[in-house]
């Protein structure tokens, strides 16, 4: 029995050496990759317009997703969120709300520490291991700390390269959508009536 099924077996971790923990963390993040790269080919077949002219999704559009003959669920088409974008420190907006009665008062002069400054200030206290500045003084304020230790993915370039090739990318979409390739957990069957949404 491996590893991966002794867990499912019991309450031991998923991977019980450092060589299967590697593995699985990395074909875990190659899949998120390839991931990646169908969700943007589905992006773009969805927000891609016709000869016509006419989006292939319009706004309020919904549809159904299959994979086989299974359905995933739906994509449904939103309307863009209207956002707006004001800088506080803009200067024109500051001069604008100077000569207002009904924001002068809000107008804040705050004094900082250039940001430039502190990055600085940080980079080197993280390089000596302790709360200093390159001068050797201790600075008010800063604290070290050891965060958590992090995994560190380096999938092979020329891999990724491959596997996310545009045409592998399509390949993949074609054999999931026609069956010939299915997602893990996913029932293999055929011929599921299909409803509209």
């Amino acid at each position: 029995m491996t590893a991966v099924e002794h867990a499912t077996a019991g309450t031991t971790p998923a991977v019980a050496d450092r060589e299967a923990a590697s593995s699985v963390y990395l074909a875990g993040r190659l899949l998120e990759t390839i991931a990646k790269a169908l969700i943007a080919l589905g992006d773009e077949g969805l927000t891609a317009v016709r000869p016509d002219g006419r989006p292939v999704m319009p706004v309020e559009d919904r549809e159904s997703g299959w994979i086989g003959g299974t359905r995933l669920g739906f994509t449904q088409m939103n309307d863009g969120k209207t956002v707006a974008d004001l800088e506080p420190d803009d200067p024109r907006l500051v001069a604008w709300a100077l000569k207002s009665e009904r924001y002068r008062q809000n107008v804040l002069t705050v004094q900082i520490l250039a940001p430039a400054v502190v990055a600085e200030i940080k980079k080197h206290a993280v390089k000596m291991g302790a709360p200093v500045d390159r001068y050797g003084e201790i600075v008010p304020g800063l604290k070290l700390r050891k965060g958590d230790p992090t995994p560190f993915k380096h999938l092979d370039k020329q891999l990724v390269a491959e596997v996310t090739a545009p045409e592998r990318i399509r390949a993949l979409a074609h054999a999931l959508l026609t069956g010939l390739a299915t997602l893990p957990g996913l029932p293999t069957t055929t011929g599921t009536e299909r409803n509209p949404q």
